[in-house]
């Protein structure tokens, strides 16, 4: 995505964010899908600071994964409970909690995925550092062994 793009993104999501928060203190009320603004401004604002600061990105990026499963769980656990209930539901709240479910298994099959490249990689690494650090049999025989 371009930077102005990201930007007016970004600008667009934080006046969305202050007008969900005046909304819910006039009202009384906080809807999960009011947390959506900001989970596209985290998401931006990590994408800006992605290459000046990574480890910055990387926190709001994984603030706004961790929203977004809260928010998702929320809204998804009530309309699946009045979807059993037999009660009216709101299908944009059912629709939030179904992708919510796929979106945190795809992130814990990544985490999955990179613990055990790093298990595999951390393995191979030792195992060329007992090679390295052991006498071959070449050597052995040099040496009178």
């Amino acid at each position: 995505m371009s930077r102005r793009i990201t930007k007016v993104a970004l600008v667009f999501c934080t006046i969305g964010v202050v007008i969900n928060v005046v909304d819910a203190i006039v009202t009384g009320r906080f809807e999960p899908h009011d947390v959506f603004p900001a989970f596209v401004a985290l998401g931006a604002g990590s994408e800006l600071l992605k290459k000046r600061r990574p480890k910055v990105a990387r926190a709001l990026y994984c603030a706004a994964s961790v929203l977004l499963v809260v928010a998702g769980s929320v809204a998804g656990y009530g309309a699946w409970s009045g979807l059993f209930r037999g009660a009216a539901i709101d299908w944009l709240n059912l629709v939030l909690g179904v992708l919510v479910v796929f979106y945190a298994a795809v992130c814990v099959g990544q985490l999955f995925a990179w613990w055990s490249s790093r298990k595999a990689s951390r393995s191979s690494r030792d195992a060329q550092r007992s090679r390295e650090a052991s006498p071959s049999h070449e050597d052995a025989d040099v040496l009178g062994g």
